[in-house]
Parts: structure tokens; C-alpha cells; sequence
């Protein structure tokens, strides 16, 4: 039995790249049932987040799986095979195993150490395992891969303090707008970024919050439990132009606010942070106002990072402080130990 890893993060492309494969929660549910009943795959687990986009899956024929995946990506994305040839990076068995530790660890994050990616990884897993489309092969790798990050993140300091993308969304705005405190802030979205970038904003004591969402109850819910004013989302067009910051972080697959709606607007002092993947704001409206997104938050999340640069691979750079030594010692414990398990029962040809 094979392992394998396709995929792409923000770390080492762009937005524009990661929109062209990335999956909402319908697409990759329709992959997995077409896996389930057609594939060359025996088993496969989809991790998708704002920051990444990565299938793993056990085979026995690697040609006639990896052809299928691209097909079947090609076919649901609208994409030539021979741009995926060129977007995706492959790993197999060790590194790939050696890549998902390091995922789960927070070493491959924006931001180093932060705590999502863990509960993202759960989650993937845990899709799967409903789908009954993980083998004992996977099984023992995404196992293996959380009790990783939970060990890494216990007996180190790697994620005291650690920031999330919607954090650094904040901090970009802190940058550029000085005094954002007077300005009128709104959040659209209620998901997990929308929520961190409202408690961060509530807790810095910011009084002048506003929340839209395209579930009604759920943004009212917010309301009732922080200080925030409700704007109607299907009033979020006509009312855009009335905030100074707005900060957008939902799933849609499609632009909220475009350049033909911006047309005629007098505000161009906005300052609008877009933490959505797909983008939830046109990009050409960058020519209009000041547009932030997660290509540019980059940046910032390496202001964060300074000094705790622990490798760009297994085997790379040189380990620059403790905490980073500590982790990848935990690595790769853990590594070898999986790959003793893997060695054993699976990658000898009986």
C-alpha cells in the first residue's frame, strides 16, 4: 500500500492559485463520493483551509490514482491537468507523513504555532472516517499526526501567543489605520474568523462594532453576547459604504462586493481586509480603496514569525531557537515511530 500528498498553502503560492482548487464543503463531498464508488483510491482525506489545500489518500497503482485525482480536480475546478502538473507539490509515504506532522504542529501555518490547524486536521479526519473512506494505513497517520500536534503544543511554548489569520487581520488593521478606534468597524461572516476577529476587537475594548451575516439567527446570537449592531445582510449592499473598516471572512464562492457596485462611491478611505478564500471582494477594487488580503497579510504574519524560523523542510535550514529544536526532536520521534508501523505492515510488496 501507498501513501500520498497533493497539494498547495498560501505559505508557497498565491491567492489566485490556491482559488483555482480549493473546495467549499459541498465539492468535496461530491470528491469523496466519486472516490468511494470510481476511483483507483482506496482511501483519502481532504484538508482544506484558507491557508491550504491538501489530499492524502493510500493506493496500490500510484500512476492510475494520481491521474485519477487530477481528472477529477480538472473536472470539478474547470482546470487543465497541465496547471495542476504545475500547482501541486507531491510528497510520498515518509515525506508525506513527515509533512503532516509538521501541519498539525502549527510548523507549516501563516503563523507558527497556531491552534486551528489542529482542530481543521480533526475535522478532515473525521469526515472521512464518517464517509467510511480512511483505511488502517490513514488511520494510523492522522491519529498519529494529532496526538503530534497535541504533544508539540503541550510540552513546548510554540503556541504561547500564538496568532491566527484573523488576528493578523487585526493587526493589519492597527497598522494602517491609527486610529481605528473611532472608525466604524463591521465583520461579515459568523464562521470561526468572524467571530475571532470580533472578540479580539471587543476584548481591545473597541465600541463601535457591527456584525452581518447571512444567517440572521446566528448573527443574532453574537449580538446577544457581545456589544455589536446588526446589519441585515440583505441590507449589506446598500449599507456598505456607511463603515470605515470592514472585514470580510466568509465561505462564498463568489465576490460579495464587485467594482461595478463600488462605482460612483465617494469613500475611498475605506480599508477593507478580505481573510476570505475564495476572496470575498473583487480584486480590482484595490485600484478604488485600500484592500488587504490574505496574500498581504503574509507579510505582516512574518513580523510575528521573526526569530522563530525553524525549517523550510525536514532536513533544512538550521534550527534557529530552542522551542523549534524541541519540536521538530518531537517530529521526529513521532516519525520514526510511524515509520517503523509503516514498514512493517504496509510499504513491504508481500
Amino acid at each position: 500500500m501507498l501513501l500520498r500528498q497533493y497539494g498547495i498553502s498560501i505559505k508557497r503560492t498565491t491567492i489566485t492559485e490556491m482559488e483555482k482548487i480549493h473546495l467549499d464543503k459541498p465539492l468535496i463531498s461530491q470528491f469523496l463520493e466519486h472516490v468511494s464508488k470510481n476511483s483507483q483510491i482506496h482511501a483519502m482525506i481532504i484538508l482544506m483551509t484558507c491557508n491550504r489545500a491538501e489530499f492524502y489518500y493510500t493506493c496500490s497503482d500510484q500512476i492510475e490514482a494520481k491521474r485519477y485525482l487530477y481528472n477529477t480536480l480538472a473536472s470539478l475546478k474547470k482546470i487543465s491537468v497541465k496547471e495542476l502538473n504545475t500547482m501541486l507539490i507531491e510528497r510520498h509515504d515518509e515525506d508525506a507523513i513527515k509533512h503532516l506532522f509538521s501541519v498539525s504542529s502549527g510548523l507549516e501555518s501563516m503563523v507558527y504555532g497556531e491552534n486551528e490547524i489542529l482542530t481543521q486536521v480533526k475535522e478532515a479526519y473525521q469526515r472521512s472516517v464518517r464517509l467510511k473512506l480512511t483505511d488502517s494505513l490513514l488511520n494510523k497517520v492522522f491519529q498519529t499526526a494529532l496526538a503530534t500536534g497535541k504533544r508539540v503544543r503541550s510540552e513546548t511554548e510554540i503556541s504561547r501567543g500564538a496568532y491566527s489569520v484573523s488576528s493578523i487581520g487585526i493587526e493589519a488593521i492597527r497598522e494602517k489605520a491609527l486610529d481605528y478606534f473611532s472608525r466604524k468597524i463591521l465583520v461579515v461572516g459568523a464562521g470561526v474568523m468572524g467571530i475571532r476577529s470580533l472578540k479580539k476587537l471587543e476584548a481591545m475594548g473597541h465600541p463601535n462594532l457591527f456584525i452581518s451575516n447571512r444567517s440572521k439567527h446566528k448573527a443574532e446570537k453574537l449580538v446577544s453576547d457581545m456589544n455589536l449592531t446588526l446589519v441585515e445582510y440583505k441590507e449589506l449592499k446598500d449599507r456598505i459604504r456607511e463603515f470605515d473598516i470592514i472585514i470580510f471572512a466568509t465561505s462564498a464562492q463568489h465576490y460579495l462586493v464587485n467594482k461595478k457596485q463600488w462605482r460612483g462611491s465617494t469613500n475611498n478611505t475605506m480599508l477593507i481586509i478580505d481573510l476570505g478564500v475564495p476572496r470575498n471582494v473583487d480584486p480590482e477594487l484595490a485600484s478604488e480603496l485600500d484592500l488587504i488580503t490574505v496574500d498581504g497579510l503574509k507579510e505582516i504574519a512574518e513580523k510575528f514569525n521573526n526569530g522563530m524560523e525553524y525549517f523550510n523542510s525536514f532536513g533544512g535550514n538550521p534550527v534557529s531557537c530552542a522551542v523549534g529544536r524541541t519540536v521538530l526532536e518531537i517530529i521526529e520521534k513521532e516519525k520514526l515511530q510511524e515509520n517503523a508501523y509503516l514498514i512493517g505492515k504496509y510499504l513491504i510488496e508481500e
